[in-house]
């Protein structure tokens, strides 16, 4: 859309606030962060955010697209800050360079137990993307949950419940 506007015509912008989608106020809370595609963009902030505030939780990110060398968006970036150990942990999801389709609610799941004891120890989730992802990855989350809480799918959902009324699940999808 923007590519075909000519010099000088004008559109109309507006910003959506998420006030809610912000670092964590206790910088030694951890943070999960899962943004495939674009919905990456916010968690570079947040990183840089941290390094820079000197917080000393740790970082985890779970980023998908649809392929390695087209769409693994700052992937020097994210491979620097891993080294700098600014990040933590990364885990990929790339859905179309094999043949069985590979998404990040599936990477989710295969860290399920690690994934469930960083959240038991207080981590703080943030969900960036598309509608459908966010969907996939929720349930994704509740099934985490239930397969580590003993079973109890109400427990899991109570459990994800009370992570969002104490801000400590947080998303953004569009």
């Amino acid at each position: 859309f923007l590519g075909d506007l000519a010099e000088g015509d004008n559109t109309q912008v507006y910003i959506e606030p998420n006030e809610r989608f912000r670092v964590p106020a206790d910088a030694s809370r951890d943070i999960i962060m899962i943004g495939p595609g674009t919905g990456v963009a916010p968690f570079r902030g947040f990183v840089q955010e941290r390094t820079e505030t000197g917080a000393s939780g740790r970082n985890w990110l779970f980023f998908g697209a649809q392929h390695f060398n087209t769409g693994f968006l700052y992937q020097a970036e994210w491979q620097d800050a891993l080294r700098r150990k600014e990040l933590h942990r990364l885990d990929l999801a790339f859905s179309r360079d094999q043949a069985r389709k590979v998404y990040v609610q599936d990477r989710l799941l295969e860290r399920g137990e690690e994934l469930y004891r960083w959240l038991q120890d207080g981590a703080h989730l943030y969900v960036c993307g598309a509608i459908a992802m966010g969907k996939d990855v929720h349930a994704a989350l509740l099934d985490i949950v239930r397969t580590h809480n003993g079973g109890d799918a109400d427990a899991a959902a109570d459990f994800i419940s009370s992570l969002q009324a104490a801000g400590r699940y947080a998303r953004d999808v569009y």
